[in-house]
């Protein structure tokens, strides 16, 4: 059995620079963790989940548990945890997220340094602590932050599995693929490709069948685990399951948030997928819509992912080309733990490589929503980069001369991709111009060592104080290009310090949004500054509109003996109130709003329980129930917003009727289509009998 590499075995100084990696990383990911809240709708899940434990157990949006969210929760149960353990705050919501990068940063830098050693480990670490969607994205309470970490952590279990052939490891990358479906869905499948070929390579003939079959079962078993209980929970004593028009958790996993991506009305029972441009992806001039063949190349996801792809190129190539290598070194016959290390170093190179393109594929041919998607191809992207800058290194000393002008290719290719990416996206000069002059630098410096014979870099032939003297040579100049290499992500990464720049709980994305949108008129990219830290607190502002629904609701008796504060057909109204309160607020339709939680007759059937609150949203359809309720039992209005008029003023005052009134009359006051993510909703307030 081969003992897997350590970094408790490695040099201090390793040892003590992945430390500093952790560090920087954190420091950069909570900087202003106060500041930047989940989208509205998440981060309602999260504190009813956080007040009820119905509603953790089953992931409902509601503290009622009445309607689940639109996808599985288990993303929001480490934010539920955190908010119920430290206090209903905006930093006590993303600090979960930041533990998750902290976990992804390690497993990279273990995978690394297993495959190729500690220096390709501690380039994987710094890599993914500055790839830029990754900074945002492990600053905000965001899903795709837990997916991340548990595909990394699943390819870390994996390869400890194809090194040692012993199976717990094997087990546990398995159950960390299942945690990643509850966090993502089938997002988390993706790496499933890769591991069951890489399982199949990396093992000894005679167990690989058994070994293969026992990863897909444990991953199958264990991603489906959430969804079959919830199934086998009889439909009248848990939510109703958002995503679907049927009540049925596999219509909202397989069907909403799976083939209804690509083809709407396949899967029985799913809510048809909305398409189209995502209000939160912001847009760079020139990029495309998020919907061609091309689109991981546009400035908007190349900025946040692609960083190293010369890199990443480079490593990929050298993969491909170690697998024509020989099987052992000139030929000779390799013992038993020499022949599994080696299987293992390949089964790792063709794990990356089908994870990345399986990835690649799935988000070329996808609608991509929103920028953190991006993140799949996050954790293969840094370790092929730290692969090839291991390789071209290593090509310093190579027997003949042009291999040896690799290293300063990389370097200068490298850099020109910066500044490509610096123009499109619009990194400002303080930061661009200092990374693309050390990679200029760094590019010269390999040019003339590459121009070095080869005797001088070999330590065989030399005393011993020049032998001392290379290595320590060799150590610099790998370490110099490795902080060269790193500088141009590194670089746009600090973006994040200024809080206009860190990205949102809505869309992941370091500098693009706002950067672009602060140039001013004359196209100034030097509106940057670093912002005062924000590790700890913060709050959500809630709309004047809904302080003043839930005002009158509470005067008006609701939420009294237990009960719910209202009951709304719109999530987008009970959400800032629940967000914010942490109530009980009965919720129809869904994320979609499609989704029938309520009929008319179980709107009935809440008034007469003593919920005679009813909200109706301005833009509500003729099959709305809340509509349809109270347009024919005796309700009043007792307050209504308008977008646009302040709450309170006499525009609002009018407004209320005291009385019902009729559907002539409200179909006037009803604005046609739903109401847009990043505006406020008009609704109307209904005290019922």
């Amino acid at each position: 059995m081969t003992r897997p590499a350590r970094w408790r075995d490695e040099h201090p100084g390793a040892r003590w620079t992945l430390v500093g990696i952790l560090v920087g990383a954190a420091v950069l990911f909570s900087w202003n963790l106060a500041r930047g809240g989940d989208f509205t709708f998440y981060q309602a899940a999260a504190r009813s989940m956080s007040e009820s434990w119905a509603a953790l157990a089953s992931g409902a949006f509601d503290p009622g548990a009445t309607v689940t969210l639109d996808k599985l929760s288990g993303f929001a149960v480490p934010q539920a945890l955190s908010l119920r353990l430290l206090g209903d705050s905006t930093a006590a919501l993303a600090f979960p997220q930041v533990v998750e990068g902290l976990v992804t940063i390690w497993a990279c830098s273990l995978v690394g340094l297993r495959w190729a050693g500690p220096g390709t480990g501690l380039v994987a670490a710094a890599a993914a602590a500055t790839t830029p969607v990754f900074v945002s994205m492990f600053a905000h309470p965001m899903e795709d932050a837990m997916v991340t970490a548990a595909l990394a952590v699943a390819l870390c279990c994996w390869q400890r599995s194809v090194l040692t052939g012993t199976w717990w490891p094997l087990v546990a990358a398995g159950l960390a693929v299942g945690v990643g479906f509850q966090a993502k869905m089938l997002q988390a499948w993706l790496v499933l490709p890769a591991l069951l070929l890489g399982t199949w390579l990396g093992t000894a003939h005679g167990r690989r069948l058994v070994r293969t079959s026992v990863l897909a079962a444990v991953a199958v078993v264990s991603s489906l685990s959430w969804t079959v209980a919830l199934a086998l929970v009889p439909a009248g004593q848990r939510p109703w399951i958002d995503g679907s028009t049927d009540n049925d958790p596999f219509a909202m996993v397989f069907g909403y948030n799976g083939s209804g991506r690509f083809l709407p009305g396949l899967f029985p029972g799913a809510v048809p997928a909305e398409h189209g441009t995502s209000p939160w992806i912001h847009r760079i001039a020139g990029a495309g819509d998020g919907t061609g063949l091309t689109k991981l190349v546009d400035p908007q996801y190349a900025t946040q992912v692609e960083w190293l792809l010369p890199a990443a190129v480079l490593g990929a190539v050298l993969a491909l080309l170690s697998l024509r290598a020989r099987t052992g070194p000139d030929g000779a016959r390799q013992d038993d733990r020499a022949r599994q290390a080696t299987r293992a170093t390949r089964a790792t190179a063709v794990t990356l490589l089908v994870w990345t393109g399986t990835a690649a594929a799935v988000l070329s041919a996808v609608h991509i929503p929103h920028t953190a998607y991006v993140a799949a191809l996050g954790v293969q992207l840094c370790l092929l980069a730290a692969s090839g800058w291991r390789g071209a290194v290593v090509l310093l000393r190579a027997s003949r001369p042009v291999p040896r002008y690799t290293l300063a290719v990389l370097l200068l290719v490298e850099t020109v991709w910066w500044r490509w990416l610096d123009r499109t996206g619009g990194t400002p000069e303080v930061l661009a111009r200092p990374a693309v002059l050390v990679g200029l630098a760094a590019a010269a410096v390999a040019l003339v060592l590459a121009a070095v014979p080869r005797g001088h870099w070999s330590t065989r032939r030399a005393g011993a104080d020049d032998r001392s003297g290379r290595r320590r040579l060799r150590g610099l100049v790998a370490v110099a290009t490795a902080a060269a290499l790193l500088a141009g992500p590194a670089a746009f990464s600090l973006q994040a310090l200024d809080a206009k720049r860190d990205g949102s709980g809505e869309d992941a994305s370091v500098g693009t949004v706002d950067s672009l949108a602060a140039r001013g008129a004359h196209g100034d990219r030097e509106v940057f500054h670093v912002s005062s830290p924000a590790f700890t607190g913060g709050t959500t502002s809630t709309a004047s509109d809904i302080r003043v629904l839930v005002r009158t609701a509470l005067g008006l008796g609701g939420g009294r003996d237990g009960r719910p504060l209202f009951l709304s057909d719109s999530w987008r109204v009970s959400a800032p109130v629940i967000a914010s309160t942490g109530r009980a607020v009965l919720t129809d339709g869904g994320y979609s709003g499609r989704v029938p939680v309520f009929t008319v007759g179980q709107v009935r059937a809440q008034v007469r329980s003593g919920v005679r609150l009813l909200v109706e949203r301005a833009s509500a359809s003729s099959h709305d129930p809340v509509r349809q309720y109270v347009a024919h039992d005796p309700c009043r209005s007792v307050r209504r917003f308008v977008p646009g008029v302040r709450p309170g003023s006499s525009d609002q005052s009018r407004l209320r009727s005291g009385r019902h009134t009729g559907p002539a009359d409200r179909e006037a006051r009803h604005p046609s289509g739903a109401s847009a993510h990043d505006r406020p909703t008009g609704w109307t307030l209904w005290q019922c009998r």
